[in-house]
Parts: C-alpha cells; structure tokens; sequence
C-alpha cells in the first residue's frame, strides 16, 4: 500500500492511526486504577458495598489486544485457523493481570508497521477468490461497488459506514486497478479499500463515542454495546445475529438477555474465554519455564511442563462446563485430570495414553491449588517456596492490600552446615516472622497463606518431611472478620472457598477481564453483590458473567467529573 493513503497519529501512551477524512474522539477521562479491590481495614483490605453502583468513566478507545486482534480477523475473513500475524508483532505490555485492558495497549510506530504489513496481508488473503470476498461481506456479495464498500465496512467497525466514510473509501476504491495492475478490477479495488480499514482506528479500537447523558450515566450505542459484549464474552468481533440485534435496536431488556444467554451458550466459545481468563489469572504460561535437575526430581521432564498446563485448563473446564460450578469448586473439587508423565508426581497409575480423571481420596491433593503447576511455579529449583506461594495466594485470589516490597530484599541466610537441620518454614520464620523486619505482612499474610502448602516440594511431589523433620502445614491467616486456623492445603482451599473475601476477588477479577480495564472504587458495589452470590448462592462461573454483563455499569460508562 501507498505510505500517503494513510496517516499515522502518535500522542502520549495511546497511539492512533487514522483515515483520512476519518475523526478521532478524545478518550475521556481514564478509569484509573487500584491494586486492592476495596478500601476497608484489616488484612485483607475489605471490600464494603459503601458506593453505588455506578459506570466508570472508562477509555472511549479501548485498543484490541494481540488476541483479540487474531480472534477478530479469524471470523471477519472466516479462516478456519488464526493467521498467527501477531507473533511477530511487537509485544503488548500490561501492568494488570489481563492482557485486554485496552485504554492502556499503545500504538507505537513500530506496532503501526506491524499493522500496515498485516493489513496487507489479510486484504490479499481476503480478495484471492470469489469464496473469500463471499465471506468477508458476510455471507452475500453485492454487485455495486458502494454496497460491497457497506458490507464489508459494516464488518469490520463493527457498525455501519457512515456517508463520509463511504465516500472516502470508494476514492480508494477507483484508484484499486493502478495500485494492483496484475490482479482483476474488482478484487484490486477491494483489497486496496480493505487494507485502509484494517488499520483504521475504528477496527484496531473500540471507538465507544456516545455522549448523551442519562442520570449519573451515558449508555452506550447499540453497536457499541455489541463490540463491548463480544469482547467480553468472545473475546472477537460480534456475529451476525449480534450485529443484526444492534441495528434494530434490540439490546435493551428482554431482547439484551436473549444476546447474552445465546452467547453464553455457545460452549465452544465460551471454554476458549474461560481458558483464557484462567490461564492468565492462574499465571499458566508460566508453567513452560519449570525446569527442575532429573537427579533431584527424577519425575521431571519437559513434557511434564506441558501435562502441567492441559491438566489445569481440562480441570477448570470440567468444573465450569460440565458441573456448571464456580470458585468453591474450583478451589475444592477432589479430583484431576492426569496423564502418565503427571502420574509420576502424583503417584497414582493411569492409562499409558491420554488423561484420566483421577478422583483423590488420600487427603493430599483437591482443587486448584494442589495442581503441581502452580506448587512448582511457586518454588525454587531445588526446594518450596512459601512467600511466593503466599504472595500468590494473596494478590491473585484474595485481592489482599499487599504493600509492595522493600527495594532490596536479601536472601535468606545461607544453612551453617555444622548446625542442626532447619526445615525451610523455619528459616523463614526466623527471618520474616514476628519480632523481624518482615512481621507485618509476611507473618499475618504472606506466610500463613504459604505454610499451607509445606507438604509439597518443589516439584509439587507430596511430602511428610523436610530435611528429616516432620513438616508442619498448620497456620491462621486473618480474613476480613475472622481468624481461620487450617492444616494444610486441603483445608485452606475449603476455607478461601467459604469466605466472601475470595468470592469478591474473583468476581472483580472477572470485572477486570470482561469490562476490559482496571478496577475502580466505582467498582466495588458490583463486585460485592457479585461476590456474595457467589459465596451464598455458589452460583456458577457462567451465572457470575451473566450477573456482571447484564449490569447498568457493564452497558454505560461513566459522566466525567
């Protein structure tokens, strides 16, 4: 494509690219953001439903991410697998836990290149046989040119092309047959229009430009409703139904809930979501840098590392899709799925070829967190790792007001090797509990939540020992309005799944992903009563969506103060 046919607009952290003729609102005010889900006291910072529940002024040009990039141009130009474009594209960086917050993925001019060649790309992809320009218009292919321009324009914003747009792109249009001489009239002047929209600010974004205020609140337009809804539950551009409701105005009411429970529905989408959203939550991607010596840990190989990650996404599946539970059977549920090289771990015998699901009865092992992936993650390369394992347990699924830590932190002190034998909870006890510099957090939070898992090694192997002294898993931690006291894994599992400070972490992790930003106080009314449907209902992960999709404050955003 010509350079001068598009314009490239590079401001503060969001980059933008713009069509000629084409207008970029302003983002509004930003959304903000917060580490701990709620302002209350104790330690694990509560959160109290003391604000309404209310729209955030969030970004009005949240950026697709990488994923949601190939998601999207995968079911625009109905490929039967991912273009996998964005492998070589520039990295996307997020502070947060998810990689979709889209008010903060930037456009810099090397990503704009990446989106140039791409365009490029896929325009040639989509204009290489009368099948493909079938299917990019959306099923029918138009005989005048301005209605092959509506058709596929309506695709690729995600709304209709609007008369200023049209007129732009047909220019491009005409001048299609002089760029491309070698490829037939009609397919020339597609691909070159296309190649434009595909990196137009209205397809590489989210625009959300409506103004019109009502009350505290200003709802958002039918088709942007719809981009934000399949974002959130699809993590791709809206379908044809979707589309076809938005532009009748049917996503209000009775006919937004009939969109919602039919996209909920479509299991096969639905399990990619939920895969995704646990993946990033449970840090799973991580799981491919375990390395462990074969002389220590005789079980370990590299294919456990990917054994590590299909057992976790086959058991978050089996608890969301097939029991239709949520967070207490996800933290709970006495089962796995293994093959023969977790088998080894797990020490339990399974067929030689595929998973198995394997029912515990031994006391050792239920729920997410007694899966080896997360235990050796959370360890060093030849021993456990409390505090990180704490940490974990803290930031990620109890949301607790951690402050972060002291920007040099020493290592533990190297073992006298003349002394007697210390378990390594006694070494980070006598070097973190209370009476050191460290008693605050670590001995009240960090460290409780990390002793519950001593009976696991590095390798995430079950023990009864540490360094020939028997291990010691018992601990309290302080939930919001009481002390759990616990022996073990098991036992803090059963705990976390009964306390509201769990449930309120995982329904706001759940705000965090489906509305695509980070958390604000503005947040937490909708994210208390989610949690305690969760925690007293034990409704299931597919009902905590819905409950948070169909809220005023998933369909509006926020009055600028």
């Amino acid at each position: 494509m010509r350079p001068f046919l598009l314009v490239i607009l590079l401001s503060g952290c969001e980059g933008s690219i713009l069509f000629p003729g084409e207008e970029l609102p302003g983002t509004g005010g930003g959304g903000g953001s917060i580490n701990n889900m709620g302002g209350g006291s104790g330690a694990g910072g509560g959160l109290e439903p003391v604000l309404p529940d209310e729209p955030v002024n969030s970004s009005r040009l949240p950026r697709l991410s990488h994923a949601e990039y190939e998601n999207t141009v995968k079911d625009l130009l109905a490929l039967t697998a991912p273009a996998n474009l964005t492998s070589t594209f520039v990295g996307d960086a997020s502070g947060g836990t998810f990689s979709n917050v889209g008010g903060e993925l930037a456009v810099n001019s090397d990503l704009w290149v990446d989106y140039q060649r791409a365009a490029e790309s896929l325009a040639a992809t989509a204009t290489a046989s009368t099948a493909s320009l079938t299917a990019l218009a959306g099923g029918t292919w138009p005989a005048a040119p301005d209605a092959q321009l509506d058709a596929i324009g309506r695709r690729v914003f995600r709304r209709a092309l609007t008369t200023t747009e049209r007129t732009a792109y047909r220019a491009l249009y005409n001048e299609g047959p002089s760029d491309y001489p070698a490829v037939t009239p009609l397919n020339a002047s597609v691909r070159v229009a296309l190649e434009a929209m595909l990196q137009s600010p209205h397809f590489l974004y989210r625009p959300e430009l409506s103004t019109l205020v009502a009350g505290n609140k200003i709802p958002l337009a039918q088709t942007e409703l719809a981009s934000r809804l399949s974002y959130a539950l699809w993590q791709s551009m809206p379908d044809q139904a979707l589309l076809v409701a938005a532009e009748g105005g049917q996503l209000t009411g009775a006919g937004y809930l009939a969109q919602v429970d039919r996209m909920l529905a479509d299991e096969t989408r639905m399990r990619a979501s939920s895969t995704w959203f646990h993946d990033q939550l449970l840090e799973v991607a991580r799981y491919s840098d375990i390395t462990r010596s074969t002389t220590l840990f005789p079980e370990y190989s590299k294919p456990l590392t990917v054994a590590m990650k299909e057992e976790t996404q086959r058991y978050v599946n089996a608890v969301v899709f097939e029991e239709k539970a949520g967070l207490d059977r996800l933290l709970t549920a006495p089962y796995s799925f293994v093959n023969t090289d977790l088998a080894k771990v797990y020490n339990v015998t399974v067929p030689a070829a595929g998973y198995s699901k394997v029912t515990f009865t031994n006391g050792q092992r239920g729920g997410l967190l007694t899966q080896v992936g997360f235990l050796a993650t959370n360890s060093s390369s030849t021993d456990p790792d409390a505090i990180h394992r704490g940490v974990f347990i803290n930031h990620k699924l109890l949301c607790a007001n951690l402050p972060p830590p002291p920007m040099m932190v020493p290592a533990l002190p190297m073992l006298d090797p003349m002394a007697p034998p210390k378990t390594m909870r006694a070494r980070i006890i006598e070097f973190t509990g209370k009476g050191t510099c460290g008693q605050g957090c670590h001995s009240t939070m960090i460290n409780p939540a990390g002793f519950a898992f001593e009976h696991y090694d590095a390798l995430g192997r079950w023990r009864e020992t540490d360094r020939g002294i028997p291990v010691d898993a018992k601990d309290t931690y302080a939930f919001e309005k009481v002390n759990r006291t616990y022996d073990g894994a098991l036992e803090l599992g059963k705990a976390m799944a009964e306390e509201p400070m769990a449930h309120r972490c995982y329904a706001g992790k759940w705000v965090e992903f489906l509305f695509a930003r980070r958390l604000t106080a503005k947040d937490n009314a909708l994210i208390t009563r989610a949690g305690k449907e969760s925690q007293l209902g034990k409704i299931s992960v597919q009902q905590l969506i819905r409950t948070l999709v169909v809220s005023d404050s998933f369909s509006s955003r926020g009055v600028a103060n």
